[in-house]
């Protein structure tokens, strides 16, 4: 494992710095579009851009990787993510914010990608879990980073947005000193919805309205905090509190998970993060400190759902259709997120600030009412044919999923999908 880590510093700490970069730029948009007067649904579209790019970046980078190669593709992200984050100081308009949203989301894709492929060519078997692990906590640790950066300057110059745009163009010198050559690169196969629904209809709905609740609290948590009366730097701590929640509750979360019926945790987790948003949504706007500890809950309720449903899909599954399956799955959670911002964006524009609470509460009692009834569809899979909980970043591509030690990636014939149903044999899939 040291030996690994030791191999792997440049990545992980250009990681970092695309995270802290990342992280700023979610906070600073945010605070920046109430005060230069943006409209909610404005600024809705314009965060929902980033999602946008993600999935879009997700399906065309890795075709440029297998054409230019690992290095390039990274310079070249690097690059435009800068320039984009430099046109949101120089340009005050929605429509330009938005298409740079959309290009920043292709680009940290891209760079996602890159790493993620790095990282998964210098891992073992044997150390794959770790690394996977160690990435995320790097990448949560870069987000709550970034997010604490808005702290340095509350005036409206262009100083933060120079800072976001400096820790995404020197994120590219660690990897160029990378040692070894870039990995081979083999984008992992695609599984229809369909099929995906067919193995765990909880998994492709629970990751759904879960992107979409992230896409909720980091599109438009800043606008929320801000109209709430909140300084820039309590905005900062206001989203900073679940990045660090999802930070100290994902493995513990995720060994409940392992030791009981995965259905009755997801339930629990959905549930109880729907009580957690009730205390802020009563509370929180007159206690700072309960605000925050609400949001440091749901934080830790909230990131774990998104690897509880790719763990309950892969209960299912032989380790060599996990790869197709995770990779779909994190698809779907992306195209969520894409509805995400503009629906809180929506809400607090005709309900008032007041149904943003409310809101994000409904996506996880819809989440509990789709657990209740799937339990009620299919028997659960025996504990001891449960594979373990495996934590992957949410901010994460398609990529990530071959960096879980359960799976096996084997090349299939996509072809041939429909025509020999490789689940056929599976007892526990209807």
């Amino acid at each position: 494992m040291l030996r690994s880590v030791a191999t792997s510093w440049t990545l992980f700490f250009g990681l970092l710095l695309i995270m802290a970069g990342n992280g700023l730029q979610v906070v600073l948009l945010g605070v920046r579009s109430t005060e230069a007067g943006f409209t909610n649904i404005e600024t809705g579209v314009i965060m929902a851009g980033y999602y946008l790019g993600m999935f879009f970046g997700s399906t065309l980078v890795p075709t440029m990787l297998s054409n230019v190669g690992h290095v390039r593709v990274f310079g070249a992200m690097s690059a435009i993510a800068s320039a984009a984050v430099l046109v949101h100081a120089l340009v005050l308009d929605p429509i330009v914010w938005t298409a740079m949203r959309i290009m920043t989301g292709l680009s940290f894709a891209g760079m996602f990608i890159v790493c993620e492929s790095w990282l998964n060519d210098k891992s073992t078997n044997e150390t794959r879990g770790q690394m996977l692990s160690l990435y995320m906590i790097v990448t949560m640790a870069g987000i709550a980073t970034g997010q604490m950066m808005i702290s340095l300057d509350d005036g409206n110059g262009p100083t933060l947005f120079l800072l976001a745009s400096v820790l995404v163009s020197i994120a590219v010198v660690p990897i160029l000193i990378t040692e070894g050559n870039a990995p081979e690169f083999s984008a992992p196969e695609r599984m229809s919805m369909r099929r995906l629904y067919h193995i765990s209809p909880l998994a492709v709905i629970g990751l759904i309205i879960n992107g979409m609740a992230i896409s909720m609290l980091f599109g438009m948590g800043a606008v929320y905090a801000r109209s709430t009366g909140l300084t820039s730097t309590e905005v900062g701590y206001f989203l900073t509190a679940p990045v660090l929640g999802a930070l100290f509750l994902q493995y513990p979360v995720g060994r409940l998970s392992d030791r009981f019926d995965r259905r009755i945790v997801i339930l629990g987790v959905a549930s109880t993060a729907a009580l957690v948003l009730g205390c802020a949504w009563q509370f929180g706007s007159l206690h700072l400190l309960v605000l925050l500890g609400c949001m440091f809950l749901f934080g830790g309720l909230l990131f774990p759902m998104y690897s509880l449903c790719i763990a309950h899909a892969n209960d299912f599954l032989t380790p060599s259709q996990m790869v197709a399956v995770a990779s779909g799955l994190i698809m779907m959670s992306g195209a969520g997120a894409v509805t995400g911002s503009p629906m809180a964006a929506l809400s607090l524009e005709y309900l008032g600030t007041a149904s943003f609470f409310p809101l994000l509460a409904t996506t996880q009692v819809v989440t509990a009412i789709i657990v209740v009834v799937r339990m009620t569809a299919r028997p659960s899979v025996p504990g001891a044919a449960q594979g373990p909980f495996v934590a992957i970043p949410e901010a994460s591509t398609a990529m990530a999923a071959s960096l879980n030690p359960e799976t096996e990636w084997v090349e299939t014939d996509p072809a041939g999908e429909d025509a020999d149903n490789p689940f056929k044999d599976n007892p526990y899939i209807d």
